[in-house]
């Protein structure tokens, strides 16, 4: 999943534990902060599902499927 918006990722999580918030998503702090800074943008459905529920935020609202870059124009 692509996250949406750093800046918007990093307003919702900016009261909040972030060590907190990775253990009830079930991943590293390291990684959410990460998140936050841009350095990483996408991570795995179930975990970008995770976060937004821990945020309490409705699905889809952090993170939408992520586009393949490679789409198939070829005509059959």
């Amino acid at each position: 999943m692509q996250l949406r918006d750093v800046d918007l990722f990093r307003r919702y999580i900016e009261n909040q534990n972030q060590a907190k918030l990775a253990e009830h998503a079930g991943c590293a702090r390291q990684f959410v902060h990460k998140l936050a800074t841009g350095q990483r943008t996408s991570c795995t459905e179930t975990l970008a599902r995770r976060l937004e529920e821990s945020l309490r935020v409705l699905p889809g609202t952090l993170f939408v499927p992520r586009v393949s870059s490679t789409t198939d124009t070829s005509v059959a």
